[in-house]
């Protein structure tokens, strides 16, 4: 690999660093936000309907600390494939560049499989919006 080869790859090791610290901020907010939901979460609801109150602040911080269980797979394979790419800059062990591609990969999959999950749920409620509507019609 030549040198500017190398200093692309050193620059898009270190933007993975940066974004990867940001989403490790992010996914200490997130769980700190689930935990605060699980805990108070119950004395946000309305009086008239105790049941929903309850359930919907336990509910909402068990999502948030999914979601962040999610968030921090994106975080650590951002953050090894920088670490990684950053060490092959460094010492051009071919080791080190293999790893680095690979949880660069993986970060891209999970992404990937991630959005189509989304779109399907996506489209999965606007069919069962759809069904509703017209029934209720």
């Amino acid at each position: 690999m030549d040198n500017f080869q190398k200093s692309i790859l050193s620059d898009t090791a270190r933007w993975q660093k940066i974004i990867g610290i940001i989403m490790a901020v992010s996914t200490a907010f997130m769980v700190l936000g689930g935990i605060f939901l699980l805990c108070v979460g119950d004395r946000f609801g309305d009086e008239s309907n105790a049941f929903l109150s309850q359930y919907l602040g336990a509910g909402m911080g068990i999502v948030y600390l999914l979601a962040a269980a999610m968030y921090f797979c994106f975080t650590r394979f951002l953050l090894r494939s920088a670490k990684f790419l950053k060490a092959y800059v460094a010492s051009d062990d071919e080791a080190d560049l293999t790893e680095g591609l690979k949880n660069n990969k993986y970060y891209f999959k999970f992404s990937g499989i991630l959005a189509l999950v989304s779109i399907g749920i996506i489209l999965l409620v606007m069919i069962v919006a759809v069904i509703v509507g017209l029934t209720a019609a």
